[in-house]
């Protein structure tokens, strides 16, 4: 391969990376939106049919899980499947990582995602950590 051809290629793959990553405003339609525990500040706006997607971090091998409110959401997300989980190192041993969940706003109204840090099985024991975004759906 010659010099040519090599930059040629270069040339259209940085074109064609450019226009993939858009300008970074609204997402674009059919792509996900991604939170956080630092985006719980601010409300979130979503259009019915619209797929949130929230990122937490989570050590399974402590006997801590996320566990989803589904009251104070009611009527406005629906969760979709399961969650998945990222390890962050996975070759070691009882080590964390990001755990992703979605979830899909099905009609118009208010609500609060909330999800708690906690053991399933600790009933009458308060959370670790909880995390609350407030939620318009349009």
């Amino acid at each position: 391969m010659n010099s040519r051809h090599l930059f040629a290629g270069c040339a259209l793959a940085l074109s064609l990376a450019a226009c993939a990553s858009g300008n970074g405003s609204a997402p674009a339609s059919g792509a996900e939106r991604v939170l956080s525990v630092a985006d719980s500040a601010a409300p979130v706006a979503l259009s019915v049919g619209e797929t949130v997607v929230v990122q937490v971090e989570a050590n399974p091998s402590t006997g801590y899980g996320w566990i989803v409110d589904r009251a104070a959401a009611a009527g406005t997300l629906e969760q979709v499947g399961e969650p998945a989980m990222a390890l962050s190192n996975p070759g070691a041993v009882g080590g964390g990582g990001t755990q992703t969940w979605r979830f899909r706003a099905l009609a118009n109204g208010q609500g609060e995602l909330r999800m708690d840090y906690r053991r399933a099985w600790e009933k009458d024991v308060p959370p670790v950590r909880s995390v609350a975004w407030k939620i318009e759906v349009r």
